[in-house]
């Protein structure tokens, strides 16, 4: 599954690469290519079954990120996202209905403690409608945003089950954030980013499965550059969090490998989490 794209141009400071899949008469398998002249397919996505979940992370296992699952049941159309971690605490869930929501699973759950909720009686942290597609039969679902400085030693973390984990290599450079874009797509609709040049620096497929109404759940991922007020705008949310956590009484002992997730919504109305390490 791994492929890194280069099928990219640059025209005018812009650099862009394009997608498309072709679905299987039966709607169960998407080959996907490139959008050049007659090229190959570079990956087959599978339809859902009891064993489909989606495992990706930055780094490699006792240097890593957070390690982030994008599933969906047999048969159903909804998906779920969450950190794996996270476990029966929380996850988000993006309804075929268009009401997408980020939830605790319950309550009582010895973490439900540390999440913020408008109503403290309510699972819901946050909830929104389905956005408009960002290009015609795409509609994005998250965006786990990785910055590169965040990916830090914890020799505990990344262990499990770290053989089904797709690993992305950390960037050389860590004036940089991986972003893992969860979108859907409809059958035959081509998938195209673009952005500044100095932007986008790298980006490639992670994973996919195909639903039971034939449409792709893909997830991309792309590094992207974090300019000067980027860079302090990141440190400023990092400094906040750990003195929240602290004033809370978390534990934040290194050995212990805490992390914080960030749910915000970026600039360009994106839903994104934002995975950091504290200092």
């Amino acid at each position: 599954m791994p492929h890194d794209t280069n099928a990219r141009a640059v025209v005018g400071g812009v650099v862009s690469a394009g997608l498309v899949f072709d679905l299987s008469e039966d709607r169960s398998r998407a080959k996907v290519r490139t959008l050049t002249p007659a090229s190959e397919p570079i990956v087959t996505f599978g339809p859902v079954n009891k064993r489909t979940a989606a495992r990706f992370a930055v780094g490699r296992p006792g240097e890593c990120s957070s390690v982030f699952r994008v599933w969906a049941n047999k048969g159903k159309l909804d998906v779920y996202a969450a950190i794996r971690t996270w476990k029966d605490l929380a996850k988000f869930s993006f309804h075929q209905s268009g009401r997408y929501i980020f939830h605790l699973s319950t309550v009582d759950h010895p973490g439900a403690q540390w999440v913020r909720r408008p109503d403290p009686g309510n699972r819901r942290i946050d909830a929104w409608d389905r956005p408009k597609p960002f290009v015609p039969g795409w509609t994005h679902l998250i965006t786990v945003m990785v910055p590169t400085e965040d990916v830090r030693p914890s020799p505990t973390s990344g262990w499990e089950d770290h053989g089904r984990v797709r690993w992305i290599t950390r960037p050389e450079r860590t004036d940089t954030v991986t972003e893992f874009r969860v979108s859907i797509g409809d059958p035959g609709a081509p998938l195209i980013d673009a952005g500044p040049a100095g932007y986008f620096l790298d980006a490639g497929i992670v994973d996919g499965f195909v639903l039971a109404n034939g449409q792709l759940v893909l997830i991309t991922m792309h590094v992207t550059h974090l300019d000067s007020i980027g860079r302090k705008l990141l440190t400023e949310l990092r400094e906040r969090l750990a003195a929240q956590a602290r004033a809370e009484g978390f534990d934040l002992d290194p050995a212990r490998g805490p992390r914080f997730a960030d749910h915000n919504v970026q600039a360009d109305g994106r839903h994104a989490l934002w995975d950091i390490g504290p200092t």
